[in-house]
């Protein structure tokens, strides 16, 4: 198992904290290890993005093939993105293919949305102290009134500031 984690492309000196993360994969049948890998080199993420993702997301091996292929359709039909920006997301974000996919439908404009806007309103927040996400705290901002809404409501309703303070920030950019 080790050798295959090696293969894989875990550093000796990252097996201990990938191990920690996911000892389950002991359970694992090396076969299915190995076909997991091959399904994923056979949509064209190489030996280093596979390596990158599993680092990422130590029980991303644990997924079936078939869930994998489910996650990896999820996100190129949900989305909308051609195969290789669906490869590129899940090598930068390959949680997304092993957390759950609520938060995910929950914000599907986010995704949609240009992220100048995003970062934009973000900041605006960041500066004035209100960008709080956490849904589980007080002031709570749902991403997708964050980027859903038209700029006066979201000056008024969000940030609580001026449609000219927003513009004069967005000066500063």
């Amino acid at each position: 198992m080790l050798l295959f984690l090696k293969d894989v492309g875990i550093e000796d000196n990252q097996l201990g904290a990938f191990l920690t993360k996911n000892h389950a994969i002991f359970s694992e049948d090396l076969e299915n290890l190995k076909t997991r890998v091959a399904y994923l080199h056979s949509k064209n993420f190489s030996k280093a993005d596979v390596a990158q993702m599993v680092r990422k997301a130590p029980f991303l091996l644990n997924f079936s093939v078939e869930r994998l292929d489910n996650r990896l359709g999820f996100f190129q039909k949900e989305l909308e993105l051609s195969v290789k920006k669906t490869r590129d997301l899940v090598v930068r974000l390959p949680r997304l293919l092993t957390g759950s996919l609520e938060p995910v439908k929950e914000n599907m404009k986010v995704f949609n949305t240009r992220l100048f806007k995003v970062r934009e309103r973000h900041l605006f927040l960041t500066y004035l102290g209100r960008a709080q996400y956490d849904p589980a705290k007080p002031n709570y901002i749902s991403l997708d009134k964050l980027v859903s809404i038209p700029d006066e409501i979201f000056c008024e309703e969000i940030a609580k500031a001026s449609v000219q303070d927003f513009e004069k920030f967005l000066k500063t950019l």
